[in-house]
């Protein structure tokens, strides 16, 4: 799983010479809450909602963009934008914009490749992400086992559930607050039941 796989792609960008009045309302026409700013087809720095918000009147909501702009004319994009830019490539793994996300507390990061801006990818981007590695939108049932940390624990557990005659959707392995390794098993059946009854007659402790 890239980032190239879960990016937004053809980003709405901003100039450093436009103004504040004109950032607003190009993140209330395409619903956003951050633009790139670019110049002569180069990332140059990242102005937020945030940004616009400090940077506008107390009043500003209240006013139109064509009253902002004919009050603050002289409040530019390059005047308060951030200039140091982190970014990501495409190619990056998905998990790498996450840590790189939290790191640095940003609710968005973009993606840059060969100096040149290809896309946005966000929170929700990374949601799309973790749901798409348990299947939580696929049916199914969702079984939680905890399992020993030694070599060929998978492959007896993925034997069991294939003599049982069922599909795997998903196989995750995360760790309990007790280290030990927790298999979290999405299964193409609605029987849960069954399935929980049989994997604890072959011994195995089911956490959900």
């Amino acid at each position: 799983m890239f980032v190239r796989d879960y990016m937004s792609t053809d980003p709405v960008t901003i100039g450093p010479e436009q103004t504040v009045g004109d950032a607003l309302e190009l993140l209330k026409d395409h619903s956003i809450r951050r633009l790139p700013v670019m110049s002569k087809g180069k990332l140059i720095g990242l102005v937020t909602k945030t940004d616009l918000i400090k940077a506008s009147p107390s009043p500003a909501t209240s006013l139109s963009i064509h009253e902002i702009n004919y009050l603050y004319p002289k409040i530019k994009i390059k005047d308060i934008m951030t200039k140091e830019v982190v970014t990501i490539s495409p190619d990056a793994a998905i998990e790498e914009a996450a840590v790189t996300m939290r790191e640095n507390k940003f609710g968005t990061l973009i993606v840059i490749k060969k100096d040149s801006l290809v896309g946005l990818i966000t929170e929700s981007d990374l949601f799309k992400a973790f749901i798409d590695v348990f299947s939580f939108d696929r049916p199914g049932i969702r079984v939680v086992v905890a399992i020993d940390d030694e070599i060929g624990e998978i492959s007896k557990l993925s034997a069991l559930i294939s003599s049982m005659d069922l599909h795997i959707i998903s196989l995750v392995i995360t760790y309990g607050r007790d280290g030990r390794p927790h298999v979290v098993i999405r299964l193409k059946t609605d029987q849960k039941e069954p399935v929980v009854e049989e994997l604890k007659k072959s011994g195995y402790e089911i956490i959900e």
